[in-house]
């Protein structure tokens, strides 16, 4: 794998954008035909769920997908919030009113996680930029699934999509932020796309210093707050071999979901304030030895992806 060293943290062995698919046996010859076959058998028995869950209000097919992923591809999900005991975990769950959560992004199933973690329509967002400058747009469920299938990143150009400068043009919406601005193999969490400065725009805040807010690196202690800020975190966790750090056939993609079943793990970790530097800690459980380096961003992705974009995924 020497390879991939300009591509992996030296600090934790980390390498981030490289796949982990199942074993090749699972996907070829007589196992990989079996597979596909069982998927359309699936696929079939619940196409008229679907047909009712598309025609229906969401907060109505809400309640019929988990269904129709429950027979396609085996959903699980468990929710943890952190500091909550097991049986108050339903009333620690997303709202409008709650705040502003920051996500990890790794699989196109994220959004669904959160979307049914969600009290109440929802809003996803990820930033793009090159490190110094970043804006934040906003994507559809459907939208979310072809970001997370194409390497990370939009199929359209950036004009297609609403440019959301603060919360207040979401309002009603429980607001969820990708802030990695890409996806990973969920082995770590990459550098968020976006500066503090925008973050802080975002979020109605004031800063009596401007200059020490345009990295989310730096000392933010000359920020004021809004007092209705909450900033909080969900770590996502999903099979490892789900995981789309490079782009992947929607076929493939849901014929091995439906092969491997589909685990979740979501951790909310309440309250982890408006600095991006202790948010993203946050996500590795406040270890910042478990993040890989800043200089594996989303321009780090974009030249992994031209090197090794042929890889098998």
């Amino acid at each position: 794998m020497e390879k991939f060293t300009n591509w992996r943290d030296k600090g934790t062995g980390i390498a981030p954008f490289v796949p982990t698919p199942p074993p090749l046996s699972q996907e070829r010859g007589l196992t990989g035909a079996l597979n596909n076959l069982k998927f359309v058998l699936k696929a079939i028995c619940v196409l008229p769920l679907v047909l009712v869950a598309l025609i229906l209000p969401e907060s109505i097919s809400k309640n019929i997908w988990p269904t129709i992923l429950k027979v396609l591809v085996n959903w699980s999900s468990q929710l943890t919030t952190q500091g909550v005991k097991k049986r108050d975990q339903r009333g620690e769950l997303p709202t409008a009113d709650s705040g502003i959560y920051l996500a990890n992004c790794s699989s196109p199933f994220d959004a669904v996680a959160l979307w049914f973690l969600a009290q109440g329509p929802v809003a996803f967002c990820v930033p793009l930029g090159n490190g110094k400058q970043s804006r934040i747009v906003q994507l559809g469920i459907w939208q979310f699934l072809q970001f997370a299938l194409n390497n990370g990143q939009l199929r359209q150009d950036e004009s297609h999509f609403q440019q959301i400068k603060t919360k207040s043009q979401l309002k009603g919406h429980v607001v969820y932020l990708f802030a990695e601005g890409t996806t990973s193999n969920g082995k770590s969490v990459l550098p968020f796309g976006l500066t503090q400065e925008t973050w802080d725009e975002f979020l109605g805040q004031k800063s009596i210093n401007t200059a020490s807010s345009t990295s989310y690196s730096g000392d933010n202690n000359n920020r004021q707050v809004a007092a209705d800020v909450k900033v909080h975190a969900i770590l996502l966790k999903i099979n490892s071999s789900l995981t789309t750090p490079l782009k992947l056939d929607k076929w493939k993609y849901l014929v091995r979901a439906s092969a491997q079943g589909v685990s979740y793990k979501c951790r909310i970790i309440k309250s982890v304030g408006p600095e991006l530097t202790k948010a993203r800690a946050a996500l590795v459980g406040g270890d910042k030895f478990r993040l890989v380096g800043k200089e594996l961003n989303t321009e780090s992705k974009r030249k992994f992806i031209k090197e090794f974009g042929s890889r098998r995924r």
